[in-house]
């Protein structure tokens, strides 16, 4: 066999470095991308750092080396991706296919291959995305006739360089033994695609009356809805579309009827609906069709999450995790209406493939959803799943939906001023290069990264770390000592120019929605290094215009102060606003032990006019408490000017003293503390040696945090939320382990914030929740309600909560409350409530 591919493959005119190796009798053929230096030295596959990983896997699922064919797509070692040093072309690639098949034949005895990599993917199969199709069981015939069954996974290369796919590359090997065990079967879905009205009416009738959970999915075309599935099992479902390829599926009156009935089923309390990603479609339905579904039972993409936080919880990975089924998300984009060619594995054609993809969807979320369901209570998560994860779902639904009132002719003003700005400062900043490299004609775009590149690096030499043209660099290339002042003043107008078209693009051009609202989507799931902490993002639906679609919505927990006189009440309505004050630091110093800073926060919590800042700067810096600054930056302007020997806009003690507290105490170093808080690097060094000199408490907390986890796997935050190890304990885990409980805990507990005061039988059903930034929440209510909401809310962010520390080894409790700063709109001098017009407020917390 060797001494024959060896001819085969000069014929071809290639290289062969590393041939086959293993068993020729082997039922199970292992097929990789290419040889690496190890493999071609030895002329042995899968011998080096990715094959000592496949195998120590495959051992657990007792699958030798011994007992299998090994193989690679390429017998020579090749770059794929940007590595260009051994390089192949198409031509080449195609001669290897053609090789790999002639060998699979030969193999007398083989009925499974496990494919490794994107390479072995397209040779076998013709298809690309290993990451899409990792997981997938797929039978496929060789040119000779005879059926294999195919496993597809990552190459191991990849689990070395990115830890976090072992978890799914294990589960991959596992399912090749269950394949070679004869125990994988794929069960196809059944779908009831284009129903009459009578048969769409009966199934909604029927899937209702059974009482068992109901998994639906809603599609969209052209910015509308195209269909909703539902399926009450993990087998078989139906597809509602409102058209076919030509005309309305239904009359009015019979779609109208439909819409009702569809309506009287998300809105039953006795229902339990399953989506993935329920945020997306509760709110789709609830804006666009008028449809307003109730709360969900169990979303997958939330209870996977939950369970697995660090992974993706996309349903195509989920499927291929707790399902038999391969790969088919590429479904949804590869029909093409009008194509009556049947689909080779499905049988649809056309826009029917479609139909067909949203019952799969439907189907693969019901079956996923009882295998996490049993993994949330054989893990003791499903109390604080249930009760806080989908508890707090229908209320940032809610928010969402409910968006804010935009003053869309301030925003037009705001429009215009910004256009006629840039364009001074377009010319401003072509001066300043002009004035600095002697080139009157030499006009480099800003927005341009090549030709800042040039401009920064080639044309003014300057020196930043890296070849990053961002701002970042651009302040470190500022404070280097060999900057002068002509190209400071290049810098300084690239960054107002920067500012200001950020502005102009992201903020005041977003698109609102046509009843002059602004809307975004909260994500339960966006913050991968803090579960718990919400993120914001814009809506999927959005309007065309001159032929581009502009999608609605943005996020709107990183507006700038400018933008907030843009966000008004309704008439008759107003804003409160509340903050919950130092959130993260005093989680921190209660978890960590650190008495002195307890003793400031509480003092602070307490005394309204005590700031533990200025304490934590007093004993930093070693200036008495009542010198030093109340301010953070010195300014002439705002009446703070600088002493003498020190530079306008310098950081103050106060500022470096805060800034240490919310980046060192997560292993921030010295370099990252110079770059977020403008400080040269001397002077970030020494503050974060003081620092640490004067909290040691610290780095033990740190050293407790990583025991814990090499012990057990697992942190807990005081809310129950769970983080799992899935990596190596590097330098960029350790940091997100650290953090996990400060920052998770303070997310979770300003989600439960939201639902305990709108479920408060005080609450007015008036108002609700309009935004999240951060650690703070915007309550829109009617005026004369405001303070009643505010008061609500106060109420709940300021319960005490007990927090764990370690104490001489030992576990105990302390008890923490979050104090918050208050708020309330006034009008401002277009007579509006805005977001821009709140003013402090001294507001009690209800009883």
């Amino acid at each position: 066999m060797r001494a024959e591919l060896s001819q085969r493959i000069k014929a071809a005119g290639l290289e062969g470095q590393c041939l086959c190796d293993g068993a020729f009798q082997a039922t199970v053929a292992i097929i990789a991308e290419a040889p690496g230096e190890r493999e071609v030295e030895t002329g042995r596959p899968l011998v080096g750092g990715s094959g000592s990983k496949l195998w120590e896997v495959l051992r657990g699922f007792k699958v030798n080396r011994t007992d299998v064919y090994i193989t690679n797509v390429s017998k020579r070692q090749v770059s794929l991706g940007n590595d260009k040093r051994h390089p192949i072309n198409r031509h080449e690639l195609e001669s290897w296919y053609s090789l790999l098949q002639w060998e699979l034949e030969q193999l007398p005895n083989l009925q499974y291959v496990l494919i490794l990599g994107n390479l072995a993917l397209q040779a076998l199969l013709g298809r690309n995305g290993i990451t899409d199709w990792r997981g997938s069981v797929i039978d496929h015939e060789l040119p000779n006739g005879r059926k294999i069954r195919f496993v597809c996974t990552y190459n191991p290369a990849m689990v070395l360089r990115d830890p976090l796919t072992e978890i799914a590359f294990k589960l991959d090997c596992s399912k090749l033994r269950k394949v070679m065990d004869g125990n994988y079967n794929i069960i196809p879905v059944i779908s009831h695609i284009n129903p009459t009205f009578g048969e769409a009416m009966s199934y909604l009738d029927h899937v209702q009356g059974e009482q068992e959970p109901i998994a639906y999915d809603t599609e969209i075309i052209s910015n509308e809805t195209a269909c909703i599935g539902f399926a009450n099992n993990p087998n078989e479902g139906m597809c509602i579309s409102w058209r076919n390829r030509s005309d309305a599926m239904y009359t009015v009156p019979e779609e109208r009827e439909l819409r009702r009935r569809i309506q009287r089923l998300v809105a039953d309390p006795d229902v339990r609906l399953i989506p993935q990603n329920g945020m997306f479609d509760a709110s789709w339905l609830a804006y666009k069709d008028r449809i307003v579904v109730k709360r969900h039972w169990l979303d997958t993409m939330l209870a996977h999450h939950t369970l697995y936080p660090l992974l993706p919880h996309n349903l195509g990975f989920i499927t291929t995790q707790y399902t038999n089924r391969p790969f088919y998300k590429n479904e949804k984009s590869d029909w093409k209406d009008g194509d009556e060619t049947p689909d080779p594995e499905t049988g649809y054609a056309g826009i029917d493939r479609f139909w067909h993809y949203n019952v799969q969807d439907c189907c693969n979320t019901w079956s996923a959803a009882f295998s996490m369901l049993g993994e949330l209570k054989q893990q003791k998560l499903d109390t604080f799943f249930f009760d806080h994860v989908m508890r707090v779902q229908p209320h940032l639904v809610r928010m969402t939906v409910g968006g804010v009132l935009i003053d869309t002719e301030l925003k037009s003003g705001m429009v215009s001023s910004l256009q006629d700005d840039l364009h001074t400062l377009l010319k401003d900043f072509h001066q300043a290069v002009a004035d600095a490299t002697g080139e009157d004609d030499y006009k480099p775009n800003p927005r341009s990264v090549k030709d800042m590149s040039e401009l920064l690096f080639n044309k003014l030499r300057l020196v930043g770390r890296g070849a990053s043209t961002n701002k970042e660099n651009r302040d470190n290339m500022y404070a280097h000592p060999a900057t002068t002042e002509p190209k400071r003043k290049v810098l300084r107008a690239l960054n107002e120019y920067a500012t200001e078209q950020k502005f102009f693009s992201t903020y005041a051009t977003s698109g609102i929605d046509e009843d002059d609202r602004m809307r975004c989507t909260y994500n339960q799931t966006g913050v991968q290094s803090a579960p718990g902490r919400l993120s914001s993002s814009g809506m999927l639906w959005g309007h065309w215009e001159n032929g581009e679609f502009i999608h609605h919505g943005m996020n709107l927990q990183n507006q700038p102060d400018r933008a907030h006189a843009m966000f008004i009440a309704d008439p008759g309505y107003g804003f409160g606003y509340f903050d919950m004050s130092q959130a993260e630091a005093r989680v921190v110093g209660w978890i960590a032990n650190i008495i002195k800073w307890i003793d400031q926060f509480e003092r602070a919590r307490i005394d309204g006019g005590y700031d533990a800042h200025r304490a934590l700067a007093s004993e930093m810096f070693g200036v008495p408490y009542d010198e030093v600054p109340t301010y953070d930056r010195y300014s002439t302007a705002d009446g703070h000017p600088p002493p003498p020997g020190i530079g306008e806009f310098t950081p103050t003690i106060r500022y470096i003293a805060k800034r240490c507290r919310h980046g060192l105490n997560y292993r921030m170093g010295p370099e990252r503390l110079s770059a977020t808080t403008g400080l040269d690097l001397a002077a970030a060094t020494t503050a974060y040696r003081i620092y640490h000199r004067q909290t040691p408490e610290l780095q033990q907390w740190w050293k407790d945090v990583e025991q814990e986890v090499r012990e057990h796997g697992t942190l807990f935050n005081a809310m129950g939320r769970r983080w799992l190890l899935m990596q190596r304990m590097g330098p960029e885990a350790l940091e997100s382990i650290v953090a996990f409980k400060p920052q998770s805990f303070v997310g979770d507990w300003l989600q439960r914030v939201i639902y305990m005061a709108e479920d408060d039988p005080r609450w007015p059903s008036t108002a609700r929740m309009a935004l999240n930034i951060h650690d703070a929440l915007v309550v829109l209510a009617p005026l004369p309600k405001v303070e009643l909401c505010l008061s609500i809310a106060l109420k709940y962010a300021g319960e005490e909560v007990q927090m764990p520390y370690k104490n001489k080894g030992m576990i105990k409790h302390r008890g923490l409350i979050i104090p918050s700063d208050a708020k309330i709109s006034v009008p401002n001098d277009r007579g509006f409530h805005s977001w821009g017009s709140l003013k402090k407020a001294s507001v009690e917390a209800a009883a």
